[in-house]
């Protein structure tokens, strides 16, 4: 059974082996061998990650310092010509005009950075500023970030802690909005199938703006902003920023989450596909998922609410059921 728990835990125990997994794990005798087997897979998982992520952060600070340094060598290369073109002066301004206009071109180039569903990474900018990306989310950035900007593109979730520059300000491309900081922590989440982009303030302080740069409002610690994609509206309110960013150290909180909500999460954390009875999609729920499996998670929300988990192929089905 050690074996299946193992192949479960990492996603390849499929269909009916599956159900006779979940089936197993409903016996409370059961759950001692399966927290022990989950917490030893679990430590070397967080080991492996760790190494996986800083491993990829280097080779992409080291690609990034890189083109950083070409760019300079490049950029000296061209005050070599300006100074030529002063000098020249001496001899004939058409002389000096013509090496001074020598073209300089740097071909834009765009860096993306791409989490899995059941996948999150870390990341290190050429300037010092670290990103957590949270499952199923694209960054993007072009080859003068840190040098002529610092934009960079979001689609999904992602926690930043921004190196201060407040002459090169820090630009996040959500869409429909733009969040603007000098130097601050804050964390955002932009997925196309939800209808809210949500922007929370941890330390510092961030201008929101929309598509067009035009000021919509600014947020102070522990606030967060929700913009609504169909409305166009925006609302602020007092919150604590752990609830909305403590996924980057492995612990999803559920706030009065609709089931239907709750799945879409559970998706993205476990990779697991969800159908969802319409008769129990509205069931609110409040816990905490940290080193928890798929199977300890459908075990709760069996157990709290009239609901039963069946497996149905690749899909796990969340029925209506009287208890």
């Amino acid at each position: 059974m050690k074996e299946k728990i193992q192949q479960y835990l990492e996603g390849k125990l499929l269909g009916k082996e599956q159900q006779a997994l979940l089936d197993w794990l409903r016996e409370k005798e059961h759950q001692q061998v399966f927290d022990s087997e989950k917490a030893r897979w679990w430590k070397e998982r967080q080991l492996s990650r760790e190494g996986r992520t800083s491993d990829m952060g280097q080779v992409r600070l080291r690609e990034r310092l890189k083109e950083k340094q070409q760019l300079k060598r490049s950029a000296r290369l061209l005050n070599w010509y300006r100074y030529a073109a002063i000098a020249l002066l001496v001899v004939g301004l058409s002389g000096a005009v013509l090496v001074y206009n020598k073209p300089f071109n740097t071909e834009l180039q765009l860096t993306q950075i791409h989490t899995d569903l059941g996948q999150m990474s870390t990341v290190i900018l050429p300037d010092g500023s670290k990103i957590w990306v949270n499952a199923d989310t694209k960054l993007t950035y072009d080859n003068q970030y840190g040098i002529h900007n610092r934009a960079i593109q979001v689609q999904g979730e992602a926690y930043f802690e921004v190196a201060k520059n407040r002459k090169n300000p820090f630009i996040v491309d959500l869409g429909a909005l733009k969040v603007k900081v000098t130097g601050t922590q804050f964390g955002v989440s932009n997925y196309d199938d939800l209808n809210e982009v949500n922007v929370v303030l941890e330390e510092g302080s961030v201008d929101i703006q929309s598509a067009s740069d035009k000021f919509i409002t600014s947020l102070k610690p522990e606030e967060l902003a929700v913009f609504n994609k169909n409305t166009n509206t925006i609302q602020t309110r007092k919150v604590k920023p752990a609830n909305y960013t403590s996924w980057k150290n492995g612990i999803l909180n559920i706030f009065e989450l609709p089931l239907e909500q709750l799945v879409v999460k559970l998706e993205r954390r476990y990779n697991q596909k969800f159908e969802v009875d319409p008769l129990v999609k509205d069931l609110p729920y409040t816990f905490s998922i940290e080193g928890e499996s798929l199977a300890e998670v459908i075990h709760l929300i069996e157990r709290i609410s009239p609901v039963k988990a069946q497996q149905e192929g690749n899909i796990i089905k969340l029925k209506y059921m009287k208890h």
